[in-house]
């Protein structure tokens, strides 16, 4: 994992809830939202979480904005770009206009040390065939001027997910990934069937849905 891992994915691929996931299992220093299009399930909304794994939530610099749907980010969002000692996930907004969040650091980006990874999830009509995964990758890459390096397989349907849809799913992005020339980075897998799943690519990274009450 590269020092700062940038995730992008469209509506409902589940790129907030990997992120915060991610961030935990790799004891990064911060987490940033810069996700200012979807006002739902906000990355922001698991600080209370992060702040237990003594890591660090960057979001809006409005106090009590955890329910405002303003743009509005901190200016400590450029953080990990001044601070060369610290490691974060940024989760970016994952259409043309969420990802043009991103061109603001350009002119700071070390690219050694960034990776800039698509979550897919196929089970979102957008991302549900190879050509869909691709045309939302060239847009992505369009908007926010930065070329993705790698995919993540989050292909699933929340609690109800089972071994076979995440299969499905890797079959899919990974045709993509090859037609892309890219890798498959990791694979989310809902925590309770991690072990009934075998032979995914990536580093697998269970998932704790943070984001989705149980009765959600």
């Amino acid at each position: 994992m590269r020092r700062i891992t940038i995730i992008t994915g469209h509506y409902g691929s589940g790129k907030s809830e990997f992120s915060v996931n991610l961030a935990i299992l790799k004891k990064v220093d911060m987490v940033i939202d810069l996700d200012i299009v979807n006002p739902y399930f906000r990355s922001r909304e698991t600080e209370m979480v992060l702040m237990k794994h003594n890591i660090r939530m960057i979001s809006s610099g409005l106090k009590n904005a955890l329910g405002s749907d303003l743009p509005f980010i901190s200016g400590e969002v450029f953080l990990p770009f001044q601070d060369e000692s610290k490691t974060a996930i940024i989760d970016l907004g994952g259409d043309s206009i969420g990802a043009r969040l991103v061109r603001q650091f350009s002119d700071m980006m070390n690219n050694k040390e960034i990776d800039f990874l698509m979550c897919v999830n196929i089970y979102r009509e957008a991302t549900s065939t190879v050509d869909g995964i691709m045309k939302m990758a060239r847009q992505i890459e369009g908007s926010s001027g930065l070329r993705i390096t790698g995919l993540i397989n989050n292909s699933n349907f929340l609690r109800e997910t089972c071994c076979e849809d995440v299969r499905t799913g890797a079959l899919v992005v990974a045709e993509a990934a090859h037609k892309m020339g890219l890798p498959i980075l990791y694979t989310g897998i809902y925590e309770k069937i991690v072990k009934e799943c075998k032979g995914l690519a990536g580093e697998i990274i269970p998932l704790t849905l943070y984001l989705r009450k149980n009765w959600l």
